[in-house]
């Protein structure tokens, strides 16, 4: 950057150091059999282990392996003379010399590439940044999603309508099953080989140390060995078409066909092409990832893109078929339903509505008019969740980004993403409105449903295609208009949902997750290349936002004057950039069904400790009304605030009065600068002998008095009984209408707001596991 940056014509400037760059790499590696060079690379570029361990190798590459595959065989191409006599003149591990020198160049290629297209952009687009974010994806990142859970969705997607798959094996010969059958099994007859090369070079060493004498062909026999485990020949680094039908069962003909679909074409595309195409996010290893060579032999040079090009080279061929319609109407049923299905894990309990109509105004008129009930324009909603005062809108986009967007064309970018996150947004804002406008909706074939209880709304858009650089960039996408920072949904793929509420222990935990994430200080603080590495750093620190003490203080009139320290902490706080934290889930996922074979199974990834998690829990266990979001509030606190939440209850039945009344803590929380956003927590005690509905409606009552004298329009009452301690109740209140007369005539005896000298502020940065944090805020009494 230094170099070529302060140049007049940056962009020229890397260009022309990246032409030069491929021309030397290539005439480098030119006398190389391009099939034994990739073999020689699978093995140092590829994280190895041992069956049934799991490998985590920040140093692997398949973006580099993919690159030299590339950049070999377009210079094959290249060259007119005979590659077998280049083959000939390669000395013993020059190749592997060659590899492992390749490294650099190789990511010296991708970096000038990448900041050519950093030169290069337009600072005036506003998609500039998501476009480059998307390019660098696609380039350096591979499985965004777990390629078993994909699988799995392709099969269901491709083999789960009847007309669809009949029309694949009419039209292609083959389905999709067959296609990734025939791809891993290229992935395997060459680990198997590798392997078997292994094996042999281990007895012949094994022989020349025993014989304990020096036998020239002996030696010469473990020297070769040697020599051929890590440089095969190019028969030993392939596959044939024969080796595949033994070890598949498919019919040679299916397997032809796959081989004829998915084998990789460069027709004559020069090296500096293929850098540029690759480093532009146009890979044409993506949907055709198996390279034949001239006798028909095959080479897989990595087998993470295999579900991924099935998916995409089918679709593109169901495009042009006649049963497309059916396919596209197939996909999003099956979005839709595993969307429940994962939403069901973390929301127990909820009503559900999944595809369903409701009424909207058809234009400013009717909204003037404020009647629901004359609303004439009928719209779809995908899922409506009802849980007590909280309501979950989710809106499933089942389209992908296509192959133009993922090669950066700024207009079919912008294209992609409306339909596949603004138009989302935009549907699942509607509803939003209507029930926060009309306290309800008009659903088809239900009429009046009335909502005037929900306090707490939350949007999500549901992306089948994993988008991961794209859907963690909140901040751009709201830059580039593509959101609107009053309507900012959660934008997730299905996987990462499903893996999110597998990996929730309790409800409370997604609500609060669902909460920060779509905070949007928090799209601007905190970005990601994955949202799985956002949630784990949300288990492992809250992923928590000071808010602004001034704006605090305005949403909140009785809270004291922001302290300096308080304003020194918020005007201090940096955007972060989460790097991954998703080695542990790796462990957890690739080990969690091993019941049974004899591997031990890695811990599940969890919250870090939650002293409130016992009050969480019981909440659930007695279904107390707003058990959700009032246990999603007590998780909310860091660790000293929850451990003090955890004390209120032993503090009161510890000191009980002495005239036999009843004690009570009231604690307004204030972690937000919406005051919509605002409860009060209020811990009570029945003292023995007391009624039992006497001292629930006395409790609810000064709740609700309490709650109204602070102008929060939530809250809840935690009772016990001071002779057993248990928890006898929790009263929810969600009121915030006008108070009723007896009511009224209590809030003179209240002790007045001022009277707060500090409210829980919820600073959720967790401590590491083991440890405490420095208390923060004291609470008052």
């Amino acid at each position: 950057m230094g170099k070529f940056g302060a140049a007049e014509d940056p962009e020229a400037a890397f260009d022309s150091a990246l032409k030069e760059s491929v021309t030397e790499f290539s005439a480098k590696l030119r006398r190389f059999d391009p099939i034994r060079l990739i073999e020689v690379a699978r093995l140092a570029f590829l994280p190895m282990t041992h069956e049934g361990a799991v490998s985590v190798d920040p140093a692997a590459s398949a973006a580099q392996l993919e690159l030299l595959a590339l950049v070999a065989l377009a210079s094959q191409q290249e060259e007119s003379t005979d590659t077998s006599s280049h083959q000939a003149a390669v000395g013993d591990q020059e190749m592997s010399h060659f590899v492992s020198d390749a490294r650099e160049e190789l990511d010296k290629l991708l970096h000038l590439a990448q900041l050519r297209s950093l030169a290069g952009a337009d600072r005036n687009d506003k998609l500039a940044l998501v476009s480059l974010l998307i390019q660098g994806g696609e380039v350096w990142m591979r499985n965004s999603s777990y390629p078993e859970m994909v699988e799995t969705t392709n099969r269901a997607l491709l083999d789960g309508e009847p007309n669809v798959r009949a029309a694949l094996v009419a039209e292609l010969g083959f389905d999709s099953s067959d296609a990734l059958t025939v791809l891993d099994a290229c992935h395997d007859i060459q680990i198997a080989s590798m392997n078997g090369r292994m094996d042999a070079m281990r007895s012949t060493m094994l022989q020349a140390m025993a014989s304990g004498k020096a036998d020239d062909a002996l030696m010469e026999r473990a020297r070769s060995g040697f020599m051929t485990m890590f440089e095969p020949d190019a028969d030993a680094a392939s596959v044939a078409v024969e080796d595949v039908v033994a070890h598949t069962g498919v019919l040679e003909e299916r397997v032809r066909a796959v081989i004829e679909r998915f084998r990789l074409d460069l027709g004559e595309t020069s090296t500096a092409q293929v850098v540029d195409a690759f480093s532009t996010g146009k890979n044409p290893l993506r949907v055709r990832p198996l390279i034949v060579g001239a006798n028909g032999r095959m080479i897989l040079p990595h087998p993470a893109l295999n579900v991924f090009a099935v998916r995409e080279n089918l679709e593109e061929h169901l495009k042009k078929s006649a049963v497309w319609s059916k396919y596209a109407k197939h996909r999003g049923d099956l979005l839709e339903s595993r969307t429940r299905v994962a939403l069901s894990r973390v929301l127990p309990g909820a009503h559900y509505r999944d595809a369903f109509e409701y009424y909207v105004p058809a234009d400013s008129i009717e909204a003037a008019n404020a009647d629901s009930a004359k609303y004439t324009k009928r719209v779809e909603g995908d899922h409506l969740v009802l849980l007590d005062d909280v309501a979950i809108i989710v809106e499933d986009k089942a389209v992908a980004l296509s192959a133009l967007s993922r090669g950066g064309k700024a207009a079919r970018i912008r294209t992609d993403l409306t339909g596949i996150i603004t138009k989302a947004a935009a549907q699942a804002g509607r509803m939003r409105d209507g029930i926060e406008r009309d306290g309800g909706l008009r659903i088809e074939g239900e009429g009046w449903v009335d909502l005037s209880h929900i306090r707490e709304i939350h949007t999500i858009a549901v992306s089948l295609d994993d988008l991961s650089t794209v859907l963690t960039a909140t901040a751009e996408l709201v830059r580039a208009g593509l959101l609107s920072v009053d309507n900012i949904p959660w934008t997730v793929s299905l996987h990462d949902l499903e893996l999110i509420t597998e990996l929730a222990a309790r409800p409370a935990e997604f609500l609060l997750y669902l909460r920060r994430r779509r905070n949007p200080d928090v799209t601007v603080m905190f970005s990601a290349p994955d949202e799985l590495d956002l949630f784990l750093y949300f288990f492992e620190k809250g992923l928590w936002v000071e808010p602004d003490p001034a704006l605090l203080r305005a949403a909140f009139p009785f809270a004291p004057e922001p302290t300096v320290s308080e304003l020194r902490r918020y005007r201090s706080q940096t955007p972060t950039l989460v790097t991954s934290r998703t080695d542990t889930l790796d462990q957890w996922f690739h080990t969690k069904n091993r019941a049974g074979t004899g591997f031990a199974s890695a811990p599940k990834p969890t919250m870090a400790p939650c002293p409130a998690a016992p009050l969480v829990d019981e909440l659930q266990s007695q279904n107390a009304t707003g058990w959700l979001s009032i246990g999603a509030t007590l998780l909310s606190g860091d660790w000293n605030v929850q451990q003090k939440f955890a004390r209120h209850a032993d503090d009161l039945l510890d000191n009980p009065l002495p005239n036999g009344q009843g004690r009570s803590l009231a604690v307004p929380i204030t972690g937000s600068i919406d005051p919509a956003e605002g409860w009060l927590f209020v811990w009570a005690t029945r003292p023995a002998g007391e009624d039992a509905l006497f001292t629930e409606k006395k409790t609810r009552g000064y709740l609700r008095a309490k709650k109204h004298q602070l102008n929060l329009p939530r809250g809840v009452a935690f009772l016990y009984d001071e002779q057993t301690r248990s928890l006898l109740g929790a009263f929810y209140d969600g009121h915030i209408g006008p108070l009723d007369r007896t009511l009224t005539a209590t809030l003179s005896s209240l002790r007045p707001p001022s009277d707060f000298q500090r409210t829980i502020h919820l600073n959720a940065k967790q401590p590491p596991r083991g440890t405490r944090s420095t208390p923060r805020q004291k609470r008052n009494r």
